[in-house]
């Protein structure tokens, strides 16, 4: 496969290879012992593994009595037992040895409890753990099957919410306005540069999610969003080869078309006869463009201009109101979607080495025909032990390529972009791809032709095959650390990571393809006497869009964990890092392409052309050329410390002072250290503690500050060039995008956080609170400026956001013989809002844009729905009513313009309470699981029928045939009447009217996982320590949804995802 390539080309290769490989190679011994390993409760472990690390190679593997024997010669000998899903133990002989040897290993759960959260530098034991934070484990991470890791976080982590609008996930809700709102995500150690799809979930083994201040405040101004912390697999010291297969097929299935209320193919031609009577069509045959007529309006031109009898008329129209193109859309444009993936993991480790590898392979096949993705992940690492363990070093590489397929959008459309009309048929009983009226009226074409263009017919089932929209990332990460063991407790480190990513944008125009032969055609040049030039060649138009980065990250660390007396354990961390990014972007047209040769034809692009269809205009050759290049720097000085006394008592703090070429050098110097500190209190450790019921009780309090970096705006003048882009001149021109800001700083966001963690006795159930305050100062936004500047608006330091919320999380575990059962449930609820911001926006663009966050209001969430008041529909007209200072009005003018106060406030437009309950049943090896999760308190506006010009046909709203026609249709609908004549302010107060704006509380059934693990005893044969089948299926549907629309509300506007089965198998040996 080509992506090999980038492995064979020079140093790199090498070096890449160099660190998969050395680790695949550990000794063995061979001599005689007899022994028994049991678990911690004296059962026996049968297919435990024994391995000599010295003196021999050579290993056993017990019985099913735990029993092993090993023939050993005189001497002294290590040995390694291990067994899946306990902590390896690693103990020392002298041969001879009197007696049989016994050895307990302790569960894996058990060790879990001192390896807990990462902070991407360090790891931190729960009990000194003052912040709030998340650790999914691989477990439930494996759980979900999908390509990405995200999904595999959604209905887990509280406090993570998957947002229907705005940024796709957000920690504790919005702490920004017009920044970058996603959290910091960190791989091994260091910010993650790439998307996260280059990332492939089989390599993770486990996910932090820092959500406070003191968790993630050692991150400082990149954390104002929250940190999503990713450990990759790695090795095990004294772990023989072990090696995991993964393999798992999806299918994906068509999306319901038929979900959203759409015109109907009958309502749409009854419109169209009442628009043709009324003469709206009269205007179009000789308008500018030529524009088009859809079959039915042309069935009616042949009928009045006596080309067809009316009989035939209605017979042809009868057969168009019987079609229904979401029918073919389904069939012929979509299929069921498969997605394979397939990982190879091989992992172990010596006394003083360790060492992973991993392959993947992802080939998903979209429901959508002609689209797909591929990716291919190649990782591995070793850890070296030296001298005498005091020195270790650390070399690891990830190499991803991601292959992505456009060439199907799936929605069709004519007319310059409005819905295709509902009667459209794509394919005809031949099988032959048929033509749609598209952009122009069919005469105009059929007269092109004959003059000598290309055919310029659109067939939407031909496009696929004509086109090569394609993309193509490659990301390859290489991560180098030392660590010496300085004195006792006491450590240096040093690390160091190298990113480079490479994304290649093809999009190739056919020759034949829509696009091509519709721009051929209009700039073709027509002297008036039927001789035609053409400025564009034959040939395809391929436009490529490429990026590059490169990312280097130094960081010198000092760790000390030492013990303070006899009570007090003392854990601390300093450092100091430098990080550098360098993106370089490059877009570029080729015209005339040939695929074949790869040539391509200039054309010029200086001379402004006419248009064939509308001679009257014209315009320059489109021109695709683009060239963005940034650098980024930042220099960090970080400390963290937790000091323990009596195991009870937890004190923490940290600090960070970051520097940036993107801010002035008066704030770099003046800056002040983003901060965080915390308190922990084991309560049920101390002499006056007495519940019983309730063995472990801890309480939690932090207060620090993170913080945000707006990369857009720069201390420095700001502005835009276009090279030779002009509408008119096509000469070169920029402008100021903002002016100089010396004092422009990093957002700061501090937070208050009261935390409770419980468990009863034997852990049957156990939980945490934690409740939490945000405030967010010095936040980018706009204010006014004095326009003799010749600047209106100024983008700087000049906002503030509040916030508050809670998060509950809950588990229960029983057993009854053999059956297991284990309920966990959370509950999040966040409130946000915006608390100063200087701008206002008139009352119109809070309607149309305030769900998206686009304007802030004071006092208000950064995403909400707002609404004008609904006095229902007039009884003799059906004509909507608002309500104008307490009365009854259909003055739509008046009714748009009121003051944004005046609206009516509906609420968020994301929830503010969400969360999910997982419960899971385990008997004898199968295992049963099913998520519901929740949404509650926030608001989404639906669609419904906008007239118009053309009186709702563009549209095809489903709602036109509930529309009011007579006095009492106002007591059972809500749709108005057609309007005399065409009004767009009555379009207006209908669209934004609060009878539109409906509750988004709903309850779902996310997902259903089924699996079965094999017993240890079955096929003896194979070379196995656990083989799992399992299914999973996702996106089963509603449960529960408050408004009584039958709409889901997380896909108000479009189709809900389709349903995904899966099977998979997971083989350890």
């Amino acid at each position: 496969m080509r992506f090999f390539t980038c492995l064979g080309r020079g140093w790199f290769g090498a070096l890449f290879l160099g660190l998969l490989l050395p680790g695949l190679v550990c000794g063995q011994g061979s001599s005689w012992l007899s022994g028994r390993v049991s678990d911690a409760g004296g059962a026996p472990l049968l297919g435990a593994s024994v391995r000599v690390l010295a003196g021999g190679a050579g290993a056993a593997v017990t019985d099913s009595a735990g029993g092993f024997s090993l023939r050993l010669a005189a001497g002294r000998y290590r040995l390694v037992v291990s067994y899946v899903g306990f902590v390896p133990d690693t103990l020392g002989v002298v041969m001879p040895y009197a007696g049989a040897l016994r050895v307990v290993l302790l569960g894996v759960s058990r060790a879990l409890d001192a390896v807990t959260v990462s902070t991407g530098y360090q790891d931190i034991p729960a009990e000194r753990a003052t912040g709030s934070f998340v650790r999914v484990d691989r477990g439930l991470l494996e759980r979900t099957v999908s390509t990405d890791l995200l999904p595999r976080l959604q209905d887990v982590v509280p406090g993570l919410g998957f947002n229907p609008v705005g940024t796709q996930v957000s920690i504790r809700g919005q702490s920004t306005l017009f920044s970058n709102a996603e959290p910091l995500v960190v791989v091994d150690g260091f910010p993650f540069n790439a998307p996260l799809s280059s990332l492939n979930p089989a390599d993770v083994a486990s996910v932090s999610v820092l959500k406070d201040a003191a968790a993630a405040s050692i991150w400082g101004s990149r954390a104002g969003n929250g940190v999503i912390v990713v450990t990759t697999k790695r090795g095990s010291f004294n772990q023989p080869l072990q090696v995991s297969l993964n393999s798992s097929v999806q299918w994906i299935g068509r999306p319901d078309l038929f979900y959203q209320r759409r015109m109907s193919s009958g309502d749409y031609i009854a419109l169209e006869r009442r628009l043709f009577a009324e003469g709206y069509d009269d205007a179009l045959p000789g308008a500018d463009g030529h524009p088009p007529l859809s079959p039915a309006a042309e069935v009616l031109v042949s009928q009045r201009d006596g080309l067809l009898p009316a009989a035939q008329a209605d017979a042809a129209l009868a057969v168009l109101a019987g079609q229904d193109v979401r029918r073919d859309i389904s069939r012929y444009l979509y299929r069921t979607g498969l997605n394979r993936q397939y990982q190879l993991g091989l992992s172990g480790g010596s006394l003083n080495q360790r060492y992973v590898f991993s392959a993947g392979l992802d080939d998903n096949r979209d429901n959508l025909v002609g689209n797909g993705f591929q990716r291919v992940t190649v990782s591995g690492g070793n850890t070296w032990a030296l001298a005498g363990r005091r020195l270790e070093l650390s070399a690891s590489g990830y190499l991803s390529e991601n292959r992505t397929v456009r060439n199907n959008p799936g929605a069709l459309t004519w007319n310059r972009g409005e819905p295709v009309y509902p009667y459209a048929v794509l394919r005809d009983a031949s099988g032959a791809n048929l033509a749609l009226v598209h952009d122009y009226r069919l005469g105009f074409l059929s007269d092109a032709r004959s003059a000598g263009l290309l055919d310029w017919q659109y067939r939407p089932l031909d496009e696929p095959g004509l086109s090569d929209n394609r993309s193509r990332l490659t990301d390859v990460r290489v991560n180098a650390s030392g660590k010496y063991r300085v004195l006792a407790g006491l450590s240096a480190s040093l690390a160091y990571r190298y990113d480079r990513g490479l994304t290649l944008g093809r999009d190739l125009h056919g020759a034949g393809s829509y696009y091509t032969r519709n721009l051929v055609n209009r700039y073709t040049q027509d002297d008036g006497a039927g001789n035609l030039s053409r400025p564009l060649p034959a040939g395809g138009i391929l436009d490529l869009d490429d990026a590059v980065s490169v990312g280097h990250d130094l960081r010198a660390q000092l760790d000390l964990d030492r013990r303070l007396g006899a009570e007090g354990e003392l854990s601390a961390i300093a450092g100091y890092e430098l990080q550098s990014l360098h993106v370089l972007e490059d877009g570029s047209r080729l015209y005339g392409y040939d695929s074949g040769h790869a040539t391509a034809v200039p054309v010029d692009e200086a001379n402004i052309y006419s248009f064939y269809d509308n001679p009257g205009n014209g315009s320059a050759i489109p021109f695709g050329g683009s060239e963005a290049d940034a650098t980024d720097h930042y220099l960090s000085w970080y400390g963290n410390a937790a000091y323990t006394y009596r195991g009870r008592y937890t004190l923490s703090a940290s600090a960070r002072l970051d520097r940036s070429n993107l801010f002035g050098v008066a704030s770099n110097r003046k800056g002040v250290p983003l901060w965080s500190a915390g308190l922990s209190w084991e309560l049920s450790k101390e002499d006056f503690y007495g519940l019983g019921g309730l063995p472990y009780l801890r309480l939690r309090v932090t207060y620090g500050y993170n913080g945000n970096v707006n990369k857009s705006l720069s201390a420095y003048t700001t502005a835009a060039y276009f090279d030779g882009s002009g509408s008119q001149t096509h000469l070169p021109y920029a402008t100021v995008v903002n002016p100089p800001d010396p004092e422009l700083r990093w957002e700061r966001i501090g937070q208050l956080n009261l935390g409770l963690d419980f468990h009863t006795r034997g852990e049957v159930l156990s939980g945490s609170i934690d409740y939490f305050r945000k405030r967010g100062l010095d936040l980018i936004g706009s204010t006014a400026f004095p326009p003799s500047s010749g600047i209106t608006v100024f983008t700087g330091n000049a906002s503030e956001t509040s916030g508050r919320g809670l998060d509950l999380s809950l588990e229960l575990r029983l057993h009854w013989g053999g059956l297991s059962w284990r309920s966990s449930g959370w509950l999040s609820y966040i409130s946000d809002r915006v608390s100063r911001y200087d701008q206002r926006q008139d009352a119109l663009s809070y309607l149309q844009f305030g769900a998206l966050g686009y304007y802030p209001l004071q006092g208000r969430p950064l995403y909400a729905v707002y609404s004008l008041r609904w006095a229902g529909l007039d009884a003799q007209s059906g004509d909507p009513q608002g309500v104008l200072k307490g009365q009854v009005s259909r003055d739509y003018a008046a009714l748009l313009g009121v003051s944004p106060g005046e609206l009516v406030y509906n609420g968020p437009s994301r929830p503010p309470v969400f969360g999910a309950w997982r419960n899971s049943w385990s008997f004898r090896g199968f295992s049963v699981s099913a998520t519901l999760a929740y949404e509650l308190g926030f608001y989404f506006r639906r669609t419904s029928v906008r007239y118009g010009n053309d009186y709702g046909l563009s549209g095809q709203s489903g709602d036109f045939a509930l529309r009011w026609q007579r006095p009492g249709d106002e007591g059972h609908t809500s749709v108005p009447s057609l309007p005399v004549v065409p009004d767009s302010q009555r379009d207006d107060f209908y669209t934004y009217a609060s009878v539109l704006v409906d509750k988004g509380d709903n309850v779902r059934l996310r997902d259903v996982q089924l699996s079965y693990t094999l017993p240890k005893g079955w096929l003896r044969g194979l070379p196995r320590q656990s083989l799992q089948v399992y299914a999973y299926a996702a996106n089963l549907g509603l449960v529960w949804r408050a408004n009584r629309d039958h709409q889901d509300p997380d896909f108000p506007n479009t189709t809900p995802a389709p349903r995904t089965l899966a099977l998979g198998v997971h083989l350890i040996f």
